[in-house]
């Protein structure tokens, strides 16, 4: 038994000096590797080249992403652009339609004898020629109104829309 005793305790003793080694060697890697990143930090040529060839590519791939945004955003002010002079077109063409019927109102108007026409803007200081055919055409629609005719018929007559016919009456209302 003395035997197998002996060489328990030969066998404890051995794995204690190889936990003890393992200690040791473990921190001396440690201390290797450390010895290496700090080589590594001051002299880090070839990882330097990697890390520039990264943040080339990086930064070209944001290039890209900022040009492909920057032709959306010039597409997209083009589109408005059109819509803005396509609104500036219809403006301008209601502009003529509304200087015609007011021309042409001006040549037809008459009053009857035993009416006086409705003078409601009077008190507008406004730009006299386009007021002041604004003010026949809202006076002619109120006076046709007054006479019987009805929201078709006067925008027929007047060659205007019902909603603007509509407008105007219950304006005045």
């Amino acid at each position: 038994m003395n035997d197998i005793n002996i060489l328990v305790l030969i066998s404890i003793i051995f794995g204690i000096i190889c936990i003890i080694i393992s200690f040791l060697l473990k921190d001396k890697s440690e201390i290797i590797e450390e010895e290496q990143y700090e080589f590594e930090e001051v002299n880090p040529k070839e990882d330097n080249n990697i890390n520039k060839e990264d943040i080339i590519n990086e930064v070209n791939d944001k290039i890209l992403e900022l040009n492909d945004y920057s032709n959306f955003i010039k597409k997209e002010l083009n589109d408005k652009h059109k819509e803005l002079l396509f609104l500036y077109q219809l403006i301008n063409e209601k502009e003529t339609n509304i200087k015609k019927i007011a021309e042409d109102n001006l040549y037809k108007e008459e009053t009857p004898k035993n009416k006086e026409p409705i003078t409601i803007f009077d008190d507008l200081p406004l730009d006299e020629s386009v007021d002041n055919k604004i003010k026949d055409q809202n006076n002619q629609i109120l006076s046709l109104y007054k006479e019987g005719y009805n929201v078709t018929e006067i925008a027929k007559a007047l060659n205007v829309g019902k909603g603007e016919i509509k407008l105007i009456l219950d304006l005045y209302k």
